[in-house]
């Protein structure tokens, strides 16, 4: 069940207007959604430094993965008792093995699960309206800008971007 979208979308032909837009929207205390046929780091810029969870994510799983291969190897030999030669039960370098192979395993698992669950949260905390999904010249030569607001708010965003050089503005109140 996607959430109905209320905002402005602009289309932008220069790359310099679209980033004097979005600093603006950015000031307003809005965070726009930016569509782009090819990566620009000028668009990264106007955006600012967004921090993301994935690498926080990806930290937590490795640490878990080697506390569950020291872990387990530690239980194992502890329950079955194969005394060689007078050398500790429990020793650390052997188990290091299964710990760096589980700490690998770990974060490649729930850094995939982590990349797929935070893009499923992001497109149903920001949806897109069916227009701007529709609009083909993202893919080509148009950069656009998607302002999700409040009804009241759409006449000052339209002028916005109207005043930062959109050639086009749609409004959409679903």
């Amino acid at each position: 069940m996607s959430k109905k979208f209320s905002g402005v979308w602009g289309t932008f032909e220069y790359l310099d207007e679209l980033t004097s837009a979005i600093k603006a929207v950015r000031q307003k205390g809005i965070e726009p959604t930016v569509l782009s046929p090819c990566p620009r780091h000028e668009i990264d810029h106007a955006l600012g430094d967004r921090q993301s969870r994935l690498p926080f994510i990806s930290l937590c799983a490795g640490a878990l993965g080697c506390l569950t291969g020291y872990s387990f190897t530690a239980w194992t030999a502890a329950d079955w008792v194969l005394p060689v030669g007078g050398k500790p039960i429990i020793a650390i370098p052997p188990f290091t093995i299964i710990g760096f192979e589980l700490t690998i395993l770990f974060t490649a698992l729930f850094t995939l699960m982590g990349v797929v669950l935070l893009a499923t949260v992001d497109t149903l905390k920001n949806p897109l309206p069916s227009s701007v999904k529709k609009y083909v010249r993202f893919q080509r030569d148009r950069f656009g800008i998607v302002i999700p607001c409040e009804s009241a708010k759409l006449n000052d965003f339209q002028v916005l971007l109207n005043n930062h050089g959109a050639e086009e503005v749609h409004v959409e109140n679903e």
